[in-house]
């Protein structure tokens, strides 16, 4: 009886081991990405001056997934960049439901809000067949991953081979 109770709390220990930590854990490690690098300067210019392509393209239809990432004013009075899913888009805003829960906000957070579209910081159209458009701040990731990890993942290589120039 002692042996069953033993292993009881054992599995009662991993179970909630697993539940509070274990699946918490990124399934990659943090990039040390500042706010000045280059690269990431480029890409968020590159994405700001695309932001016709990415009207054109949302107007063609025929995608699967579309997202911006945009400043997000926490209730720390600190600015987060968010991914957003698209929900509607007109010449001057944008409509979106947020993907990246802020880190540095607390209370209620209304998840559905519209944007000026000169916020936008990046984009990101995936067509029906997989092909991705924009993405510019992720082609740094990237990049940077390369750097402080030696390699990508074989996930995000296989992502990153889906960049449509």
């Amino acid at each position: 009886m002692n042996v069953v109770i033993i292993i009881l709390i054992i599995v009662a220990l991993l179970v909630l081991w697993w539940w509070f930590i274990g699946k918490n854990i990124p399934k990659y490690p943090p990039l040390d990405i500042k706010d000045d690098d280059p690269l990431m300067l480029e890409a968020i210019e590159k994405a700001k001056s695309s932001i016709g392509k990415f009207q054109k393209l949302y107007k063609a239809g025929g995608f699967s997934d579309v997202q911006i990432k945009i400043p997000f004013l926490s209730s720390s009075d600190v600015t987060e960049h968010l991914w957003a899913e698209v929900l509607g888009l007109n010449d001057s805003e944008v409509k979106v439901r947020y993907l990246t829960p802020p880190v540095t906000h607390t209370g209620k957070l209304e998840r559905i809000h519209d944007h000026p579209i000169q916020e936008i910081e990046d984009w990101v159209v995936v067509s029906e067949s997989g092909d991705i458009f924009g993405g510019y701040s992720q082609r740094v990731m990237f990049v940077r991953g390369r750097e402080q990890w030696g390699s990508l993942p074989p996930e995000l290589e296989a992502q990153e081979s889906k960049y449509v120039t």
